[in-house]
């Protein structure tokens, strides 16, 4: 009985062992106290570009960026996962061939019957093409899908940081746009005609405005500006001007010149209002003002 018993532990083993070599979507492997490699398998192989014969006795500080094992970061993982049983983390791994991919890793502590610690296993799992894809949901999310510009929604989270980080004496300009003859544009020039019109003005703005700014699409014709770090209002009113003055000068959409003038209205803070939300308000009714006395011209809150 017992050496049946026996033949059928060590086959469940096998099978095990043999489970384990072969799966290729993960790297699975064992590693001594001092986190050095005991065993490969194909998933690491693939993964990592190492063969057996070159990992073997090697340290898992071969697969951290030169910047994390600079900063002790394998060392860190191995005594986390030695005094709590696992450690877990996502980051940048590097390959055999020196190429950094994102990557998860869990490190779990190895211990016997006795209780003592004898040694590590790792499993690794490639999640680049899961985190460019993260990448590209959350840039949809912060960004006009037309003009590649910031949205509302990234727009008023920079607007909030800005008006919290303004330090005193400066002012921060909020610069509401509308483009005048826009609608004429479209309904003489089509719908697509009108996107081509937006994405060249999207580029003049974005060529206008300093490193500093931010320019950010709203919707239809309608762009903001968020300009900081100015030390008094002449600064300020040369910037708007500057900004109108953009858009004297024709845009050209292929083989056709498309005349088109802004109006802005601008609001500021701290003198108009502390909050984001009042500024984008004060600032859509100096443009309103803007546009009622003949467009093509700026419109300061002040003035209303």
């Amino acid at each position: 009985m017992k050496e049946r018993r026996s033949k059928k532990t060590i086959n469940v083993a096998k099978s095990y062992r043999s489970l384990v070599e072969n799966i290729r979507d993960y790297a699975i492997f064992m590693l001594d106290t001092d986190g050095k490699v005991l065993s490969w398998d194909k998933g690491a192989k693939l993964q990592l570009g190492y063969s057996r014969q070159e990992i073997i006795g090697k340290s898992i500080s071969i697969f951290y960026t030169h910047k994390d094992v600079k900063a002790g970061t394998p060392e860190f993982d191995l005594a986390e996962a030695k005094l709590l049983g696992r450690q877990i983390d996502e980051r940048h791994y590097v390959r055999k061939n020196g190429h950094e991919y994102w990557g998860t890793a869990v490190l779990t502590s190895t211990i016997d019957k006795k209780g003592k610690q004898v040694g590590y296993s790792m499993i690794m799992r490639d999640v680049t093409e899961e985190k460019n894809l993260q990448q590209i949901i959350m840039h949809r999310s912060t960004h006009d899908y037309l003009t590649g510009l910031p949205n509302r929604r990234l727009f008023e989270q920079n607007l909030l940081e800005a008006i919290q980080k303004n330090k005193k004496g400066s002012l921060v300009a909020i610069l509401f746009l509308d483009f005048n003859n826009f609608k004429h544009i479209n309904d003489h020039q089509g719908h697509g005609f009108g996107d081509l019109v937006l994405v060249q003005i999207a580029v003049r703005l974005t060529q206008g405005i300093r490193i500093s700014d931010m320019v950010a699409r709203l919707g239809g014709d309608e762009f903001v500006i968020l300009a900081t770090g100015f030390a008094n209002m002449v600064e300020m009113k040369n910037f708007v001007a500057k900004i109108v003055n953009i858009f004297q000068a024709p845009l050209k959409i292929g083989k056709k010149t498309v005349r088109t003038t802004v109006s802005i209205g601008v609001a500021i803070c701290p003198t108009d209002a502390k909050k984001a939300s009042q500024l984008l308000h004060y600032s859509d009714m100096a443009l309103y003002e803007a546009k009622r006395n003949g467009g093509n011209q700026h419109w300061f809150y002040s003035q209303v």
